[in-house]
């Protein structure tokens, strides 16, 4: 076997042992498909309790095509939250539990093992993403929405991207985990993040800040600014998370062992 494959087949090990990574799976994969169908019963059923009033406004449409613009919506914000969460993680846990020197050890390279981290928590993530479509077309369903047609695999496969792109752009904040050392940091830029792209939203630059363009794209600041968003500005997520990427591989190859 290869060093890149000994060092995928080693990260992959501990990841599916990882609490935190089976903690974010089921609140992805089953939770969130879940609670839109709830939020979409509320709408429908029971339009004029405050929860009902606001799962109407996050309703773009009615049927399947407004429950999995609504699935799209949650994953855009999950998916950046929940994989988000993972990568600080994965990249910070070697700092706070000590074992950053031991990478020294392995017949490995840092980056080979860095770029094997993204690797697993990638196909991971894109993998949970289509878990969450797959478990909204269960919960649509049993919640009376009757048999899908071609237009709603569309639909699933817009929720799936979106969630997609909101995974690549959780890739960057392994570069403030493996910099400052420990996952708390990544955590506390992730929550930036979250702000920071609200403020921009609010200003109206939304559609060309990556971190805000697939949520506007699902839908979520309406369907007119949804329109606006063209396929340049969901692009932009790529890059941002190949940067991401290459700075945190780069930093791993000329990691130092602290001497904290």
């Amino acid at each position: 076997m290869s060093t890149s494959g000994q060092a995928r087949e080693f990260e992959a090990l501990k990841f599916r042992r990882a609490p935190v990574v089976r903690t974010v799976s089921v609140l992805i994969g089953v939770a969130l498909p879940v609670l839109a169908a709830a939020f979409m019963v509320a709408a429908t059923s029971d339009g004029s309790s405050q929860i009902g009033l606001k799962a109407a406004a996050m309703l773009t449409s009615a049927g399947w095509a407004g429950y999995l613009a609504m699935v799209g919506m949650l994953l855009s914000v999950g998916a950046l939250m929940g994989v988000g969460f993972v990568v600080c993680w994965c990249f910070g846990r070697e700092f706070t539990e000590k074992t950053q020197a031991c990478l020294f050890a392995l017949p490995v390279s840092r980056a080979r093992l860095a770029y094997a981290k993204f690797t697993v928590i990638l196909l991971w993530a894109l993998l949970l993403c289509l878990v969450s479509v797959a478990v909204a077309f269960l919960a649509g369903a049993v919640i009376g929405l009757g048999a899908p047609g071609p237009e709603d695999l569309v639909s699933a496969g817009k929720a799936w991207c979106g969630g997609a792109l909101a995974a690549l752009l959780a890739c960057p904040l392994a570069v403030v985990a493996s910099v400052a050392r420990g996952y708390l940091p990544g955590v506390g830029a992730l929550v930036l993040l979250v702000v920071l792209t609200q403020v921009v939203t609010a200003f109206g630059a939304g559609a060309w800040f990556p971190y805000a363009a697939p949520g506007l794209w699902m839908g979520m600041g309406g369907a007119a600014a949804a329109e606006t968003v063209s396929p340049l500005q969901l692009f932009l997520c790529v890059p941002v998370s190949v940067l991401g990427i290459a700075i945190t591989g780069q930093w791993w190859k000329n990691m130092q062992i602290s001497s904290g």
